[in-house]
């Protein structure tokens, strides 16, 4: 009886210890900036030059996948804070454009429990759902002085439990 009992007890720490939670949230500042958010996964960093308000603008993104979801949070530092409007309205426009011609169920009305962040713009879209495969996008694109930002998430299907915690993590003191 005894060693059944021990065989049970080591069985189940074997089973146990193989699991791990899919979404493991941790604080992750973002560059130097004063922005923190909440990401399910240990995030990546990514640099490269895009072009944004007629100029080329180095950008950084940081991003990971758990679940299926693919979380990232990206950043640029213009040189003049008066272009921040034209910049998210472009960097959103470009994140739109990415999912492919024709995107359908778009929306750019901010979840009611968005997070008050400056100069908030929103995106909630799916590709067409005739290409594979099957991708979904929620964003938010926001700026406070030089620094402009989008947070975004991306899955087949979006799931509120998933991009709630994802975007109200996000602070700016």
């Amino acid at each position: 009886m005894r060693v059944l009992s021990i065989a049970i007890t080591v069985a189940a720490i074997g089973l146990l210890s193989g699991c791990g939670p899919t979404l493991n949230w941790r604080d992750v500042t973002i560059g130097a900036t004063p922005l923190r958010a909440l990401f399910p996964c240990k995030p990546d960093d990514a640099e490269r030059t895009v072009p944004l308000t007629g100029a080329a603008q180095q950008m950084t993104m940081r991003s990971c996948s758990a679940g299926g979801t693919t979380f990232a949070v990206g950043h640029a530092r213009l040189s003049d804070p008066a272009l921040a409007a034209t910049a998210l309205a472009q960097w959103r426009d470009a994140t739109l454009a990415g999912l492919g011609p024709e995107p359908v169920a778009v929306s750019l009305q901010p979840p009611s429990d968005s997070p008050a962040l400056p100069m908030l713009l929103s995106l909630r879209a799916t590709r067409d759902t005739t290409r594979e495969p099957v991708q979904s996008l929620q964003g938010l694109w926001f700026a406070r002085g030089p620094d402009v930002f989008a947070a975004l998430v991306f899955a087949p299907t979006l799931v509120r439990e998933v991009t709630e915690p994802f975007f109200a993590g996000l602070r700016m003191p």
